[in-house]
């Protein structure tokens, strides 16, 4: 299963993205939730995968939540 790891702060939100080794595959920066679930969804075509662990670290509420993704609508932070 891969890991994507998303940082939220005031500014900008961050994703790491991970192999099932936890091979770091790539980081970005984004300005907004938006711009993120969009680049998000173009994850499982991109790298052919079903299912995704999602780990979300909401800075400014110090919380963290984890999400199973199965489909490629599934993927999108809120």
């Amino acid at each position: 299963m891969n890991i994507a790891k998303i940082i939220k702060s005031e500014n900008q939100l961050e994703l790491s993205f991970y192999d099932t080794d936890l091979v770091l595959l790539e980081t970005q920066s984004f300005a907004d939730n938006y711009t993120l679930n969009f680049y998000l969804q173009t994850l499982p075509r991109k790298y052919k995968i079903t299912k995704a662990l999602l780990v979300i670290h909401d800075r400014n509420k110090n919380c963290v939540d984890l999400f199973i993704a199965d489909e490629e609508s599934s993927f999108f932070v809120a």
